[in-house]
């Protein structure tokens, strides 16, 4: 009897300890889950700071090359508003001082 009493609680010991194994085994499966998904959030966070970076320059380049072509058009509207003055300023002033006389 005695034999079958020492069985049993050799059996419940083994049953423990196994019990116990496995729980240390599915804590430490928690804890690489979780690093697992610390690293997958980073990962995807540096890749959309990357992509995020690239579309800030993309966007920059467009501004800049907007800005550019408005001075350029600016600069041509200038242009051509200096050759009319240019050309028609004598006769402006001779309007003008003509309606001036007039008056």
């Amino acid at each position: 009897m005695d034999d079958i009493i020492k069985s049993i609680i050799e059996i419940d010991r083994g049953a423990s300890k196994r019990i116990e194994e496995a729980e240390k085994q599915k804590l430490r499966m928690i804890e690489e889950a979780r690093a697992e998904e610390e690293r997958i959030i980073a990962a995807a966070l540096e890749a959309k700071k990357a992509e995020l970076a690239e579309l800030e320059k993309e966007e920059l380049n467009k501004t800049n090359a907007r800005i550019s072509e408005l001075m350029q058009e600016k600069n041509e509207k200038l242009e051509a508003m200096k050759q009319s003055f240019e050309k028609n300023s004598d006769k402006w002033c001779e309007e003008i001082f003509k309606a001036v006389i007039s008056i």
